[in-house]
C-alpha cells in the first residue's frame, strides 16, 4: 500500500510541474554539445572537433537544451592556456513557443581565432558554460599544438 501511495505521489509531482512548465528536478536538461568550426543557418555545429588551427577563423563552443516555458540567460567564459580569462559573452534561450514545435534550444558563442590574439596563444583552452548563472559544462580544446580528442 505505501508502494502505490509513493507512486501515487511522484505520478502527481511529475504532473504538476509539467502543466506549469517547470523543470522537475533540480538539473538542467542539457541534450548535445560540441566544439565546432562553423555554426549553419539552422544554429547546428558544422565541423565539430576540439583542435583548431591558428589559422581557422573562430573555435565555436555549441549547446543545445530542452526548452520549457521560460528564457535561460547563457554566458561562456573563455579560458586561454594560462587559465586567465580571454573573454566572456552572453545570449539568451528564448521561451517554447508551441506554435513552431521546436523543443531544442540551442545556443552558441565563439571566439575569434585568426588575426587574433588567440591565434599567438597556442596550447589547450577551456570553455566554462552558464545557463541562468550555474555553470552546466566545460568544454577543454586546443589551438596549436597537441590534438585534443573529443
Amino acid at each position: 500500500m505505501n508502494k502505490i501511495k509513493a507512486m501515487l505521489a511522484f505520478f502527481a509531482v511529475l504532473l504538476t510541474a509539467s502543466v506549469g512548465g517547470a523543470i522537475w528536478f533540480p538539473f538542467v536538461p542539457l541534450s548535445d554539445h560540441t566544439m565546432a568550426k562553423e555554426i549553419n543557418p539552422n544554429w547546428d555545429p558544422v565541423y565539430r572537433t576540439y583542435s583548431f588551427s591558428p589559422s581557422d577563423d573562430q573555435a565555436v563552443s555549441w549547446i543545445r537544451f530542452a526548452r520549457d516555458l521560460q528564457p535561460h540567460q547563457m554566458e561562456w567564459r573563455w579560458y586561454a592556456p594560462s587559465g586567465r580569462l580571454y573573454a566572456r559573452t552572453f545570449a539568451v534561450v528564448p521561451p517554447k513557443d508551441f506554435t513552431s514545435g521546436d523543443w531544442a534550444g540551442k545556443a552558441w558563442s565563439a571566439i575569434q581565432i585568426r588575426g587574433c590574439d588567440s591565434a599567438r596563444m597556442e596550447g589547450t583552452w577551456r570553455v566554462d558554460i552558464h545557463r541562468d548563472w550555474r555553470k552546466v559544462k566545460s568544454e577543454w580544446f586546443n589551438i596549436g599544438g597537441q590534438y585534443v580528442s573529443c
